[in-house]
């Protein structure tokens, strides 16, 4: 299991300066946002990506998954194919797409059975080009806000054209017990991403007493141990994806995004959790 940092938080680098804060925050590959505001984007992804991924070859980094902007759900869209031409052409295996909502008040099965037509063409796109399409688990209204829900979207398709991406943090606030849930998806896992998450208390008199919140891998509900040594009994070879997210209100990241803001001590923090992940695995 390689550990990768996502570089959602790390925009206004270079291409060769981000390989080099990778290396120098401990990481063994990048998991590349390819969206607006980074050096890389919808409008420049055929021509740059591939030349990208050659660099940061050259300074002993892989890069097994670009991650598209969170809208990306319309095969259609006129952006969407370029972004799997990108990844067949600079190989890169994996492709994360954007998310299903479900609004309060809408049938909920028509609304999984519109988002699999849809993903269906995504499928159609990954046939084509060798490329997998990939659907994160995320809490809240996503369709797929835990392993039970990710498997009412997915179920039925081809693994080796969708996988999993499971993510411990967003799993310790929508989850289910976590050998069970693993267990539902184990044949479509393909990445992992890595959180971890708590609830905080508000204060008195606000509602919910409780909201959601990102933290420090380690610091949260996950239970690193048993997640990651349920995933070596799978024989899970995948990559570990740090997303950097550490204090984050993630019930305002719900309504609002994160809006370019960076966490506070992102680069001594994210340094810290690779190091924390390779402690764990050593030991299970």
């Amino acid at each position: 299991m390689e550990i990768l940092i996502n570089t959602k938080f790390f925009s206004k680098l270079s291409i060769q300066d981000l390989g080099e804060k990778a290396l120098e925050l401990g990481y063994e590959g990048i998991d590349l946002c390819v969206r607006p505001g980074h050096p890389i984007h919808s409008e420049n992804v055929i021509q740059t990506l591939p030349n990208a991924v050659k660099t940061w070859q050259s300074q002993g980094l892989s890069c097994p998954l670009v991650t598209a902007p969170v809208s990306m759900i319309d095969p259609d869209a006129l952006d969407t194919e370029g972004y799997f031409i990108a990844c067949a052409e600079s190989g890169v295996p994996r492709l994360k797409i954007g998310f299903w909502k479900y609004q309060e008040g809408e049938d909920y099965w028509q609304v999984v059975e519109r988002a699999r037509r849809d993903l269906d063409g995504m499928v159609k796109l990954s046939e084509k080009h060798g490329v997998q399409t990939c659907y994160q688990i995320h809490s809240g209204p996503c369709l797929g806000s835990n392993c039970a829900g990710l498997m009412h979207l997915i179920k039925d398709f081809d693994p080796k054209f969708v996988g999993a991406y499971p993510d411990f943090g967003h799993l310790a606030l929508d989850g289910e017990d976590w050998a069970m849930g693993l267990a539902m998806i184990r044949d479509y896992i393909s990445v992992i991403g890595i959180k971890d998450s708590l609830y905080t208390p508000q204060p008195e008199g606000q509602s919910p007493r409780f909201k959601p919140c990102f933290t420090k891998v380690g610091d949260g509900c996950v239970d690193w141990q048993q997640c990651l040594g349920l995933l070596k009994q799978m024989e899970f070879g995948g990559p570990l994806t740090v997303h950097t997210e550490y204090e984050f209100d993630e019930s305002i990241i719900r309504q609002v995004g994160y809006d370019q803001k960076s966490p506070p001590n992102v680069e001594q923090w994210a340094r810290e959790d690779a190091a924390y992940l390779r402690q764990v695995l050593s030991n299970i």
